[in-house]
This record gives C-alpha cells, structure tokens and sequence, in this order.
C-alpha cells in the first residue's frame, strides 16, 4: 500500500514543481518588459492620433505663402488672437517668448517654434503683423489668412477648431473699430505640421480671465515631448 501512495505523491510533486516555474518564468519576463511611460498633465491634453491641419494655404508677416509643409521638421506652439487685442494676446505672447527663452537652458526638447495666428485679416496686414510680433521675439512666425482667398485657411482653423468671432463681419469693410472675441488656448505641432496637443488655460483666484504660467506651460510642454519619445522607444 506504501508503494502504491508513493506512485500518486510524484507526480503531483512534478506537477506543483512545473507550475512553480512556469510562474517564476512569467516574472522574469514581465520584469524584463520595458516600463510603460506614464502621462500626468495640468493644463493640456495629448490627442490619442495627431491631426492632419488640412491643405490649407496662409501668408506670414512678410507676405509669403505658408502651407503645411513649411512648417515641418520643428515643433511649434501655435497662439491665435489679433493684434488689436488690449490684454490676452499681449500677455499670452510674453508668456510663450519666455517659455522659449526658459527652454534654451534645457538639456533635451529645447527647440520650440512659436506661431502667432491673425484671425482678424482686415486690420492685421502682413506690415503690421510683423510690427507687432518684434515686441515679443525676433523668431516668432505671424500666419494670418489671405483676405483675397480666404476659403483656404478654413481647413487650418477647422482643424484647430479655432473659437471666434466678429462684430458685424459683414460690414466692416472700411471700419477701424469692431469687437473681436476669441478663446485661448494653445496648439502644439509636431515635426510632421500636426496638431499633437492642446494646452487650455486656467481660471485663478482673483483673475477674471483663464491664463497660463509659464511654469506649468513648461511642464507640460516636457511632459509630453518625455511621453512621445519614450512610447517611440517601448515601440521599436
């Protein structure tokens, strides 16, 4: 009978064994794995795909024709506004050309291209666009729509969603004065000239208009730009 129980005990005995190995055989792959990027973001949201901006044609602050492909092969932080604006624009400009600034002492994602859009063409003409970006920083591109062809931004700013409107745009020909409203947030392209992320300001205990810090601007921006290289990396 001894003999008998003796039979049935090993091979339960090298069964425990294989499964106590192929368990310890999944931890040591799951340990090799590489870790999974994690993303912890303030005040932007990173797009799950980029999104194409469309065949869209603009001017730049010295009269010359910006399609999509001129603005490949750099990231760029895209604001948009008009240059009339008494207070958002000039205050969001100063922030971004300090961010830029704030980046140049950075050891990895330092260059960021600043892009300014005009969307109010009538009274911000490539002379005065360019007049006006010079009080922010030297390298910041002005893009507004041709007022002879607008139906060619269109794809641009639906593909931002671009958030305005103007007083009695139907009649403003001739005017000097006339309310503009906008929103103000930030666009974020990639090196391929698509939207990436968007950065949307914050409301503050004793400010009556959403802003953004530069501080968080900065971290959010190196966040993502972390996420996006080591996803790349998990992936190759």
């Amino acid at each position: 009978m001894a003999i008998v129980v003796a039979k049935l005990m090993y091979p339960r005995s090298w069964g425990a064994l294989a499964i106590l190995g192929l368990l310890l055989l999944a931890l040591l792959l799951w340990q090799q794995k590489p870790a999974r990027a994690v993303l912890v973001l303030q005040q932007a949201i990173l797009l799950s795909e980029p999104v194409s901006l469309g065949p869209f044609l603009l001017q730049d602050q010295y009269g010359q024709p910006v399609q999509a492909a001129d603005l490949k092969g750099r990231w760029h932080l895209l604001s948009y506004g008009y240059t009339h604006c008494p207070d958002v624009c000039p205050l969001t400009l100063a922030k971004l050309a300090y961010l830029q600034q704030q980046l140049a002492a950075e050891t990895e994602f330092s260059q960021l291209g600043l892009l300014f859009y005009s969307i109010d063409p009538t009274r911000d003409s490539a002379a005065e666009l360019a007049q006006y970006l010079q009080y922010f920083a030297a390298d910041i591109r002005g893009l507004r729509p041709d007022p002879q062809a607008l139906q060619f931004a269109l794809p641009f700013e639906q593909a931002l969603s671009l958030r305005f409107s103007i007083e009695n745009e139907r009649v403003i020909t001739g005017m000097t004065e006339y309310q503009v409203a906008h929103g103000i947030m930030l666009y974020l392209l990639n090196p391929q000239a698509r939207l990436q992320a968007v950065f949307f300001p914050a409301n503050r205990p004793g400010v009556t208009v959403p802003e953004f810090t530069v501080e968080t601007l900065l971290a959010d921006y190196l966040t993502i730009r972390r996420y996006l290289a080591q996803r790349k990396k998990n992936s190759a």
